[in-house]
């Protein structure tokens, strides 16, 4: 056997122990990634509740989050901002609309193409209602399959916003707003319980 043969064996050997490590890691890393999830899913509370007991839990959520949309006093916190035309963003928790009675307090971020060029002294465009007062406009009509919808108008200068939020009896709620002078946005929210 030649010099040149002999190291190119022993470079083939080295490189298939090394191969066979990697996948090892990687399987050993997969295995530790299933346990930790199985683990944390089993202390959960909620996995530890018969079938029965969930049911009982899932309604009562159900009826609180109804009689919050009903009153309405909620807040509801966006998970995913998602422009017209652009993909979706996953936000971090800073975005909100709070809903009391018929006032309305949030800014939410605008993102997207407007018609007209930003007044003096603007450096965004953002979706904001200060504690004002707007002319709620209620349809309950799928109230039974677990929908409920809100509609109000707003906004200053060129940009004004028609807002529907769309609630569901088991704690999410879509955001669709409408502007007359830019893109259409949409924004997906937990409702979360202030009572």
């Amino acid at each position: 056997m030649s010099q040149k043969s002999k190291i190119f064996a022993i470079i083939c050997i080295f490189t298939y122990e090394f191969l066979i490590l990697t996948v090892m890691r990687i399987i050993q890393k997969l295995l530790f990634v299933v346990l930790a999830a199985v683990l944390i899913a089993s202390c959960s509370p909620y996995s530890k509740l018969s079938e029965e007991q969930r049911v009982v839990v899932d309604e009562a959520l159900s009826k609180a989050y109804v009689r919050a949309i009903e009153k309405p006093d909620l807040k509801l916190d966006i998970t995913h901002i998602i422009p017209q035309g652009m993909p979706s963003k996953i936000s971090t928790g800073e975005f909100s609309l709070r809903l009391e009675g018929d006032v309305v307090t949030t800014r939410l971020p605008y993102i997207g193409v407007s018609r007209q060029p930003l007044y003096a002294g603007a450096d965004e465009i953002s979706i904001v209602f200060n504690e004002e007062k707007v002319d709620l406009k209620k349809d309950f009509s799928k109230a039974k399959k677990g929908v409920y919808k809100y509609k109000f108008k707003g906004g200053e200068g060129y940009y004004k916003w028609e807002i529907s939020l769309i609630l569901y009896d088991n704690g999410k709620a879509t955001i669709d707003c409408n502007c007359t002078d830019g893109r259409s946005m949409n924004y997906y929210a937990d409702i979360v319980l202030l009572d």
